[in-house]
């Protein structure tokens, strides 16, 4: 049998850490239990277990979310905003974060979230609070939702590895202080299988007299339209184990925090392998989209084709634009690679990692276009980069690290305006992912980052960037030839910024002869 090294690993690993530590509180960091021999095909040793007494949560009145990162802290504030009734208690270990979700400069971008929240000199929602204290927390909670953060560290090749020690941590606290009935509601990014795994780990480790219900109730959120999905969804999906001790009390429970303001036949039902791979399937599907639009914009700029009528013949309303970085969707990928692989699927794995290659390759070949039209010793050009991170803020993930990587590579300076992100910040995030900050620099407004540059790369199409707040003209004559600008969403007037010197380029468009 061929050995295997699976992402469930880690989650049974938590199987041996919590009977090792029984009924006990973690008063210092535990080194990680690595298990090998088992598969997602694997089954848990099934033993008889007493059913507990129990009661029943009906109504919910205090809700905690553990994770105050994006899905976990705007999930709770429209949570909140419709169940005035519930108190709704967002915690994290990380207390910077909290911080700046308790200020009144968020952490997070997203339309609508400020007015939803804040209010001059105090918080709108009185049901919302945000805390460091995730014991405390869970214990005063009747339903808890599980929205820790899995980051990536996984390749496209074979070495593959989800970081789910921000879950692991969450099941822990969840075992070590409960007591009484809640309802676990999982929404972190996790392998399918995980609900199943966390009713028997939680079963097993936690006191004699604490009980749960685990459901999966996914997320679906789109960075920028977050606010919105939450709002107007077209479903919202729970997802349960079909057994015995199944509770339908819990599932009503969670139903109707939602029943608000979601029409009941919008909030659909099912086993909790299907909840969990669909939602791994949505943002797959997504990312396989971008990434053959990828495929296309690479044909359309070796012919005459144009990747905006492209999208227009299919019907799609996004242009082409960067690649996606190593940010949810890649994940959700990459938890689909894993699955297949472990399943010995490897033509299936196979088929979703070359999604990941294709977007790899897009990114890199257009840092290799610009650099193509540069002159000259390129360890004397400069290339401006606006905007460093979509609207999620999440600049771990931006793939403008990527594009800086690429040109420093190639001995290029760069010099990188983004106007919502402090530059003490965009400076630590640089050196923090081992950019080359002696040919880096963060300048303070577009004309500093302009000024003396070969080539710009509109990296976000941002209001903030266009003809309207910004004088292109005047920056023109501030630049060096041969004043290269690329235009990735098409956003600019292509002939109005010929007109004032710039040789425009744009993705999936063939570069014209003369300009």
């Amino acid at each position: 049998m061929m050995p295997f090294i699976p992402l469930l690993f880690v989650l049974a690993s938590l199987t041996l850490l919590f009977s090792r530590r029984k009924h006990k509180a973690i008063e210092g960091a535990e080194p990680r239990v690595v298990v090998k021999g088992h598969t997602y095909s694997d089954s848990v040793e099934e033993t008889e277990l007493q059913p507990l007494p129990r009661k029943k949560v009906e109504n919910v009145r205090n809700a905690c979310i553990i994770g105050a990162g994006h899905v976990g802290a705007l999930t709770a504030a429209v949570l909140a905003s419709q169940n005035p009734h519930v108190q709704f208690c967002v915690v994290d270990n990380d207390a910077a974060l909290i911080a700046a979700w308790n200020s009144d400069r968020l952490p997070v971008f997203e339309p609508g979230l400020d007015e939803l929240l804040v209010q001059p000199r105090k918080r709108k929602l009185a049901n919302l609070t945000f805390s460091t204290s995730v014991h405390a927390g869970v214990v005063a909670a009747d339903l808890i939702f599980l929205c820790a953060e899995t980051s990536s560290t996984i390749t496209i090749d074979e070495k593959e590895r989800l970081d789910l020690s921000q879950l692991e941590y969450a099941i822990r606290a969840i075992a070590q202080v409960s007591t009484g009935h809640k309802i676990i509601v999982q929404k972190s990014t996790a392998p399918c299988g995980v609900v199943q795994r966390m009713k028997k780990i939680l079963r097993k480790s936690a006191s004699p007299s604490a009980s749960f219900d685990v459901l999966s109730n996914p997320d679906f959120l789109v960075p920028g339209t977050a606010l919105h999905d939450l709002l107007y969804p077209p479903r919202v999906i729970i997802g349960h184990i079909f057994s015995e001790d199944m509770s339908p009390e819990a599932l009503k429970a969670l139903k109707q925090l939602y029943i608000p303001w979601i029409p009941e036949e919008r909030i659909i039902t099912m086993d909790a392998w299907s909840s969990e791979l669909g939602k791994i399937a949505a943002n797959a599907f997504l990312a396989q989209q971008i990434s053959s639009l990828h495929s296309l914009s690479a044909i359309c700029e070796s012919t005459n084709a144009n990747i905006n009528h492209i999208t227009q013949t299919l019907g799609l309303p996004q242009r082409v634009g960067f690649g996606f970085g190593s940010s949810h969707l890649q994940t959700e990928v990459l938890c689909l690679v894993y699955l297949a692989r472990e399943l010995g699927l490897q033509q299936v794995a196979e088929y979703w990692r070359a999604v990941l290659r294709m977007n790899d390759s897009h990114n890199r070949r257009i840092a290799k276009r610009v650099l193509s039209q540069l002159s000259g010793d390129l360890t004397e050009q400069k290339i401006a980069i606006l905007g460093f991170t979509p609207k999620e803020n999440n600049s771990q993930y931006s793939v403008a690290l990527g594009l800086i990587r690429d040109l420093t590579s190639n001995g290029v300076q760069v010099s990188i305006h983004d106007p919502f992100i402090p530059a003490d910040q965009l400076e630590n995030t640089l050196r923090v992912s081992n950019a080359s900050l002696e040919t880096v620099t963060v300048a303070e407004s577009v004309e500093a980052a302009c000024a003396g540059c070969s080539a710009v790369v509109l990296h976000t199409d941002w209001e903030t960037f266009g003809h309207e707040k910004v004088r292109w003209q005047g920056i023109a004559s501030q630049m060096q030839s041969p004043k290269v600008f690329l235009d990735p969403y098409g956003v600019f007037d292509q002939f109005k910024m010929q007109q004032w010197g710039f040789k425009m380029l744009q993705v999936g468009v063939r570069q014209a002869e003369t300009q």
